[in-house]
Formats: C-alpha cells, sequence, structure tokens
C-alpha cells in the first residue's frame, strides 16, 4: 500500500522515538528491529525501508534533530533579521532543547558516535554535511548583508564550529548546573570570542600570515627538494647498478 510524504515522515519519527524508549529501557544490544517496529505500530519488515540497520536508527534520530531544529528556527518571527552570531546561538540553544527530552539516550550514544578520533561512517558524514551546509548559509547570509567581509578557510571555519558544536554537546551532558546555565554561558562567551575574532579580522590575518609562512617557506623550497630528489635518485641509480666483481 502506497503511503504519501507525510505519513512517510509520521512512521519515521514514530520509528524514531520507539528506537530512543526501547534503547533508554533496554540499551543498544538488547534493542530489536521488530521490538522497535511493533512499539512505533510499523510492520515488521516495514520499518527496514525506513532504517536499515540498529545504527541507522541511531544517525536518523540526530538527523532528525537537526532537521527538526532547522525548521523551528525559520519559524522564529524576524530570524533573518539576526546577526551571524545570534543565528549560531540559536541553532546550538535549539538543537540542545530538542535533546533534552531524550538526554539519557543522548548520554548513552553521542559520544560513541561523534567524539572518535577517526570520523565515523556515512551516517555521521551525512549529519556533519547537513550542519555544515547550515553553517555556510548562516555565514553567507552575512557576507551577503555586508555584517561580515570575506576571508580566508572558510570551510575550516566551518570545521572548528562543527567540533565546538561537539564539545558543546558533551559539555551540556556534564552539565549539573540549574536550567544548564552554565552551558548557556559556555555557548555565549565562546560566540563572542570567536565572532569578535571573525568581525575584526583577526582571524583572516592569523590565516593569512600561515598562507604567507607556508608560501615563503615551504613552497619556495620545492624546487630545490625536487633538485635534491633527482640527486638522491642518481646516487640509488648508481648503486643499484654497481657490480662488485667488476
Amino acid at each position: 500500500m502506497k503511503i504519501n510524504a507525510k505519513q512517510k515522515a509520521e512512521n519515521r519519527r514514530a520509528i524514531l522515538a520507539a528506537a530512543v524508549d526501547l534503547m533508554i529501557e533496554s540499551g543498544f544490544k538488547s534493542m530489536s528491529m521488530r521490538a522497535v517496529a511493533r512499539k512505533a505500530g510499523v510492520g515488521d519488515a516495514t520499518i527496514y525501508n525506513y532504517f536499515p540497520t540498529k545504527e541507522a536508527l541511531i544517525y536518523g534520530y540526530y538527523e532528525e534533530s537537526l532537521n527538526s531544529a532547522l525548521q523551528t528556527l525559520m519559524e522564529v518571527d524576524d530570524y533573518e533579521q539576526f546577526d551571524l552570531r545570534e543565528k549560531l546561538q540559536l541553532l546550538f540553544e535549539t538543537v540542545l532543547e530538542g535533546y533534552l527530552a531524550d538526554r539519557e539516550f543522548v548520554a548513552e550514544t553521542f559520544a560513541s558516535v561523534f567524539f572518535r578520533p577517526v570520523p565515523g561512517g556515512k551516517g555521521v558524514r551525512a549529519i556533519r554535511a547537513r550542519f555544515l551546509h547550515i553553517i555556510g548559509e548562516q555565514f553567507q547570509a552575512a557576507a551577503d548583508s555586508g555584517e561580515l567581509a570575506d576571508f580566508m578557510f572558510k570551510d575550516l571555519v566551518y570545521q572548528c564550529i562543527w567540533d565546538f558544536f561537539i564539545a558543546t554537546t558533551l559539555y551540556w551532558l556534564k552539565d549539573e548546573s540549574e536550567q544548564f546555565s552554565n552551558t548557556t554561558v559556555f555557548i555565549d562567551k565562546s560566540l563572542d570570542l570567536g565572532y569578535t575574532m571573525l568581525k575584526s579580522g583577526v582571524l583572516d590575518k592569523v590565516t593569512g600570515l600561515a598562507s604567507f609562512l607556508f608560501k615563503s617557506h615551504v613552497l619556495s623550497r620545492i624546487e630545490m627538494i625536487m633538485d635534491e630528489r633527482d640527486t638522491f635518485s642518481r646516487i640509488k641509480d648508481e648503486f643499484m647498478s654497481y657490480d662488485p666483481a667488476r
């Protein structure tokens, strides 16, 4: 039976909600796809049309949370009038607010999904790409309005904001202050510092200096390195062709 997009979205959310509840109750290892399907009210086989594995359920939760946060931002009155700092702060706080009802689940899964020395698989890459796209749009809006001058290494800055988001979520999970006021201050102060650096051009000057040093002290030596490589290559050829009986 064919279902429309709205019903698909509702099924997806029901499956994710069931997975969160069951994972909190019995843990990831004990949770089965069949139990999730039955709790969500979908067929045992139907669940695989949405999520092929239990791991995909976890990635699906974080992807859905990010999309839900973005939808909330779009519905905020005068959102487009916010400056970049305000948009970033609202994004962070809206995502964390979305995690609040499922804090136990997030505490159980977040670090293992995102806080890895080696980048995760396709599921994590998709969430990260979505987050960076949102950040990119916020920066582009700031540039288009003249709020922020163009600067170098945008991708690096976006990546730093992603890493900051990961660190902020881990901080929030450990935060026991009333209404997570410490996390609010942490976000506020950190974004203040970063935004001030961007606005003042300090970050661009630092990256400009790094670029100058790289060009001056690395690229300028490539020709010398290539020459040395030729020298080593000749020595190697002579050594390999040497016949001690000759």
